[in-house]
């Protein structure tokens, strides 16, 4: 039966690449960009302009009996992915879903939601991914502007969203269960992982909890099972003809900057497919991924998930180890349970795992040699933070059974907009090459990219300015038109602004990031002094302080600093020397309304959603009992202030 299945998919897909096969295809030549990628481009253009989906089928078409997904020890095949995601998109075809229709998905990181992003892509429908603590009425907004009577959700976050599902135009809904994949013992479904899931409630099917028990031909929620009987009966093609060009998902920013009303990014197939090309090791020059196993953990409707997880991993013929569980307290857990090579992950979550490795005493016998590529993403990185994470890296023995020597964190990079354009791979070993200079995050060699001052110049190495990007990994555009815009240059050649302040550090077109474009305190002459300058200058002391963060609480400014676990000097000592440094560079005027809070061990940095650092949290807090004045120090010590 599944053999039966396989062959009607490979039919299908053949079949359409067959009546393309004399397209002629235009494919315009960059000048900014080497003639190997050039080479490289046109040979997707000419050969691969189909969508994602096809794209991965026949990446993979002799790679069927490797293990595509593990999920709680559950292996499953690529055969076996391709064949569910197959009956899915009948499914879909069945309800009446057609190319270029958007259908909404609010998932965890569970293998139905890797079959249901495959069965659009084989649709040619764009998946529209949202998340379950997005603004109720934003939401809303987002359901109906789809279009579409389904929505496709995952049974732990039904509970967070259904009030709004039944406020909006949404008809019905297709329920899929963290348990779905779960191995059967005895006809039951087993985790083997109980003990550790259960600190996360345990993985339960909670669809008994909402299943219509309701005798009417038309229920309003559907299982799994419910789901793939509607695609039994449909008989026609279900494989879209489709481009590079075409639209292939929705995915959203952080929503950092609008709590709960994240920006939605449209993304092509292009996107997808050349980010994943130009990470294979004859043109990125990097080592090959193969037979890696990549955890799966980052939001679903991250274009990070989509594209650096998902994406890359299925395309490199890699393994998929999918965690239904985002939570930073649970991340130490899942690499227990997963034992992932590569895994891409926000600071907080590194911050969280590396304490618990060093300081608790249950953990610090337990080394993990498995981890070859651990990977810092979605955020800034500090040097004392690289520090404290390359430490524990050494201590517990990080890639070991992979590499003869314990590894460094690669650094990645990019935005919702843009993709993941940037990565450093081991960072910290790259920099013993370069004398100890700092270096930033590497462009692929696909991105064009600049940074451009006020007047839209090119900033020369180490000036500070706006980054913007050309390249095919660039979004088609905002789900709200409004945002869409395009920075100009002194040339007036159109850029992609990535919304960050940058600099580059070498002249190979390496980038340190350096915060959003509107983080500065406005000085009375009208100069602007940027966070990341006074954050900087706290920074320099890497000995004692790991973590600085500015923000603006009415009209004064607190630096949030989480101290290095090894700093043994009195906090006053170490305030009292970043005073002095501050007192060099920063006005009085800023320093007059700047204060210290100095975040315990315990306490760190709140996250938010996405994973990131929650700065409306650190706002929120205000200025409380525990800041402290700058002035205290500089002005007991009487020193010269810049005016």
């Amino acid at each position: 039966m599944k053999e039966k299945w396989l062959i009607e998919l490979k039919r299908q897909i053949y079949s359409l690449l067959l009546n393309n096969k004399n397209n002629d295809y235009d494919y315009k030549y960059n000048d900014s960009l080497s003639k190997k990628v050039n080479k490289v481009l046109e040979e997707l253009e000419n050969n691969h302009n189909t969508s994602w989906a096809v794209e991965m089928f026949m990446r993979n078409i002799d790679n069927l009996d490797s293990n595509a997904i593990i999920y709680r020890g559950n292996k499953i095949k690529y055969r076996d992915m391709f064949i569910n995601a197959f009956k899915f998109a009948k499914a879909l075809k069945q309800l009446g879903y057609k190319k270029g229709d958007e259908i909404p998905v609010c998932s965890s990181n569970i293998p139905e939601f890797v079959y249901m992003f495959l069965a659009t892509s084989f649709i040619g429908a764009k998946i529209n991914v949202v998340g379950e603590w997005f603004d109720q009425d934003f939401l809303k907004q987002i359901l109906n502007k789809t279009n579409s009577d389904y929505i496709f959700v995952s049974d732990d976050v039904y509970g967070d969203i259904k009030d709004t599902i039944s406020q909006s135009n949404i008809k019905r809904v297709v329920m899929f269960s963290l348990t779905d994949s779960l191995k059967k013992v005895n006809g039951s479904v087993y985790d083997p992982y109980h003990i550790f899931d259960e600190k996360m409630g345990g993985l339960e099917d909670k669809r008994k909890n909402y299943l219509s028990n309701s005798k009417s031909k038309k229920k309003t929620i559907l299982s799994t099972d419910d789901f793939n009987n509607i695609g039994m009966s449909y008989g026609g093609n279900v494989i879209a003809d489709c481009k590079l060009d075409d639209a292939c998902a929705i995915t959203y920013t952080s929503g950092t900057t609008s709590p709960g009303c994240p920006k939605g990014c449209i993304h092509s197939n292009r996107s997808y497919i050349t980010l994943s090309r130009f990470k294979e090791s004859d043109v990125s020059g990097m080592p090959s991924m193969h037979n890696l196993t990549v955890l799966a953990h980052i939001p679903t409707y991250t274009h990070m998930e989509l594209s650096c997880a998902i994406s890359d991993t299925l395309y490199e013929k890699c393994t998929l180890a999918m965690e239904p569980f985002y939570n930073a307290d649970f991340f130490s857990y899942s690499l227990l349970i997963n034992k992932p090579n590569f895994v891409p992950a926000g600071v907080g979550f590194w911050m969280k795992l590396c304490k618990l490795l060093s300081y608790d005493p249950a953990w610090q016998d337990i080394n993990m040699p498995y981890l070859m590529i651990p990977t810092v993403t979605g955020e800034g990185c500090t040097k004392g933070e690289e520090k404290f994470f390359n430490d524990t890296a050494k201590a517990h023995k990080f890639g070991l059974d992979k590499l003869p020597v314990s590894v460094t964190f690669s650094i990645g990079g990019g935005t919702s907009e843009s993709s993941g354009i940037f990565v450093t791979l081991f960072r910290s070993l790259q920099e013993k090459n370069h004398f100890g200079k700092i270096i930033g995050l590497t462009p692929h060699k696909f991105v064009d990219l600049e940074v451009l001052d006020s007047a839209g110049n090119y900033c020369k190495e180490g000036q500070a300015g706006l980054l913007v990007a050309n390249s095919p990994c660039d979004m088609l555009g905002y789900t709200n038109e409004n945002f869409n815009n395009k920075v100009c240059d002194a040339t007036g050649k159109k850029w992609s602004s990535l919304g960050t302040l940058a600099y580059k550090s070498d002249s190979d077109g390496r980038i340190i990031m350096k915060g959003r474009t509107n983080s500065y305190i406005e000085l009375k002459n009208g100069l602007k002094v940027p966070y990341y300058s006074i954050e900087d200058i706290i920074l320099k002391d890497i000995k004692n302080i790991m973590s600085c963060t500015l923000v603006m609480v009415g009209s004064e400014y607190v630096a949030h600093i989480e101290l290095q676990p090894t700093s043994d000097t009195k906090i006053s000592k170490i305030l009292e020397e970043c005073s002095k440094r501050l007192c060099k560079f920063i006005p009085y005027e800023v320093l007059n309304k700047l204060y210290f809070r100095i975040r315990s061990y315990e306490e760190s940095f709140v996250l938010a959603p996405s994973g990131k650092r929650d700065f409306n949290a650190l706002m929120s807090e205000g200025i409380t009992d525990k800041c402290i004045p700058c002035n205290n120090y500089y002005n007991k010590q009487k020193i010269r202030i810049k005016k």
